[in-house]
């Protein structure tokens, strides 16, 4: 009788709290028409009093809802929720990683959830190609929302181990803090390190997912797809960071463009992918220099975007390889 009476008051909050995590998810979905990676409200978060609340809310309304396109869809909005409340965790002035271990546990299942629906759904004969894509979407914008999350936290743990590096130079070799400076400098590094590991791990961490959708999706659409998103960042590049692509990555974008238009979308797929990647490594490089992080001596070509040589080469290569794949297109069609 108790289980009843409680599963009938955590019900009733139920309405309030969706109501509450749509709304916010809203100006998610608007940011990402722009491709921007806008992380929501966070509400609650991992700590507060009534947090479990929260989590149980979210656990009673994904079990009540039957409909498979909506409880896959609600767990994308849990997913983003998973964001916003890490990324407000992690602005605390003391805040480690081990913070939002939970947070980002949920993330990946919560993820993959979804993925395994749609999978299920494929499986039984029914159309979510549609549904495949505006998932993956999402997912996009949740990914590099948390790559901004790990970034920012990243960057805040360099500045606050510069500042003991500081603080020891500062001292004679024998200061009594000696001891405790270099101990807050080894964890601190530490954190920064697992950071950076995070950041470079994501895209590694949801591959299966993203390749489920874009299978789902087919593959003019996943080429569609890469290709949008190679020409956001090339917009962005040229409009906002006021860089001019560098005749390798042109190079990626025409040949994916000319297998989009003769119906390859396997190549198309590929060269965008490739393109996106540079534009990637260039935006990175970018936030170098804003950063103020950029040490004299550092290798770069001044090809207009900052690329060092490693980058180059491997675009070099990337052409090559577009060009035999061509050519075989091309050996087959005869």
């Amino acid at each position: 009788m108790k289980k009843v009476l409680f599963a009938g008051i955590m019900l009733g909050f139920v309405p309030f709290v969706s109501f509450a995590q749509t709304t916010t998810t809203t100006a998610v979905e608007e940011a990402g028409a722009v491709a921007v990676a806008t992380i929501a409200d966070p509400g609650l978060i991992p700590g507060d009093v009534f947090y479990f609340f929260d989590r149980w809310s979210e656990a009673l309304s994904t079990a009540f809802t039957f409909n498979k396109e909506k409880k896959a869809r609600k767990h994308l909005e849990y997913a983003k929720e998973r964001v916003a409340e890490m990324s407000e965790v992690l602005k605390g002035s003391s805040a480690k990683l081990d913070d939002i271990a939970k947070a980002k546990a949920d993330f990946d299942e919560r993820v993959a959830d979804a993925a395994a629906i749609v999978k299920g759904e494929k499986e039984k004969g029914s159309d979510v190609a549609k549904l495949a894509r505006e998932l993956d979407d999402e997912l996009d914008i949740s990914r590099d929302a948390l790559k901004d999350v790990f970034g920012e936290h990243k960057g805040r743990s360099s500045r606050a181990e510069e500042e003991i590096r500081a603080k020891l130079a500062a001292l004679p070799a024998d200061a009594p803090q000696i001891h405790g400076l270099t101990q807050a400098l080894a964890a601190i590094t530490k954190e920064k390190d697992e950071a950076k590991k995070e950041e470079d791990d994501l895209d590694i961490d949801l591959m299966d997912e993203q390749e489920l959708f874009e299978e789902v999706m087919g593959k003019e659409m996943a080429a569609q797809k890469h290709m949008e998103q190679a020409m956001r960042l090339q917009s962005h590049l040229e409009e906002v960071a006021g860089r001019v692509p560098s005749q390798a990555s042109e190079q990626l974008m025409k040949q994916a463009q000319e297998a989009m238009q003769r119906g390859d979308f396997d190549v198309a797929k590929q060269m965008s992918k490739d393109a996106e990647r540079a534009f990637e490594k260039v935006r990175e490089i970018g936030g170098i220099f804003e950063s103020g992080s950029f040490e004299v001596g550092m290798p770069v070509v001044d090809d207009g975007m900052g690329v060092d040589d490693m980058d180059v080469n491997d675009l070099e290569q990337e052409i090559k390889k577009g060009e035999r794949m061509m050519e075989g297109f091309d050996g087959d069609d005869r």
